[in-house]
């Protein structure tokens, strides 16, 4: 279970893309992208951008690209999104249906607008984690941070990760530079630097030999 977090236009979307079509094209994982926002024509469009191939692989059903914007539940009272619990009930089937090995969820915060209060969203979250290391798949999940206000959009999505990413938006000298910090990563030894990140034409490429001070 891998949590990235980062405030808007940080890369989490095009981070999650390349582990999803990494995990088939490089792995031969079945991998599964579940938006609960962008459409799937938006998805399509930066995945043709950055060179990363979808149809052969989506014919062969090693990648799954699926917007759940039709599947959004209407709540009569909050008219807000599907919870944790309906989206358990989707992947339930449909993650031993194609045999799905990687899973990125895009994103907790969508799903977080169904709850009235933290204590119900945040015993749901951990109810969902629970369900998906059962599934014993290997899961990224996507969270929004807001600006000066943490790490997290509520605080507490990193406790249920054995991963956690934090992608940064930091001013320097007038601009606006990507980082990225590996804040977590149960049972191994791991980089605690902050270092810069650079979109590409071929996508995200970390400058492992720098720093950001």
């Amino acid at each position: 279970m891998n949590l990235v977090s980062g405030p808007a236009g940080s890369g989490k979307t095009l981070l999650g893309l390349h582990f999803f079509h990494g995990g088939a094209t490089v792995h031969g994982d079945n991998s599964m992208y579940l938006s609960l926002e962008e459409p799937r024509a938006n998805l399509d469009k930066v995945l043709g951008i950055f060179g990363m191939e979808m149809a052969p692989f989506e014919s062969m059903g090693k990648l799954i690209l699926l917007d759940l914007g039709e599947l959004r539940v209407a709540d009569k009272e909050t008219g807000t999104m599907l919870g944790f619990g309906e989206l358990q009930d989707f992947l339930r089937s449909s993650l031993k249906k194609n045999s799905v090995e990687r899973l990125v969820i895009d994103s907790l915060s969508a799903i977080g607008l169904h709850y009235r209060s933290m204590r119900d969203l945040r015993e749901e979250l951990f109810l969902f984690a629970r369900f998906l290391r059962e599934t014993n798949v290997t899961a990224l999940l996507i969270t929004e941070s807001l600006e000066n206000a943490g790490l997290t959009r509520w605080g507490f999505e990193q406790f249920v990760a054995d991963s956690f990413i934090h992608l940064g938006m930091e001013e320097t000298k007038g601009e606006l530079r990507r980082t990225i910090t590996i804040r977590k990563m149960r049972f191994t030894k791991h980089d605690t630097v902050k270092h810069p990140l650079r979109i590409t034409q071929n996508g995200i490429v970390v400058e492992a030999d720098e720093r950001v001070v």
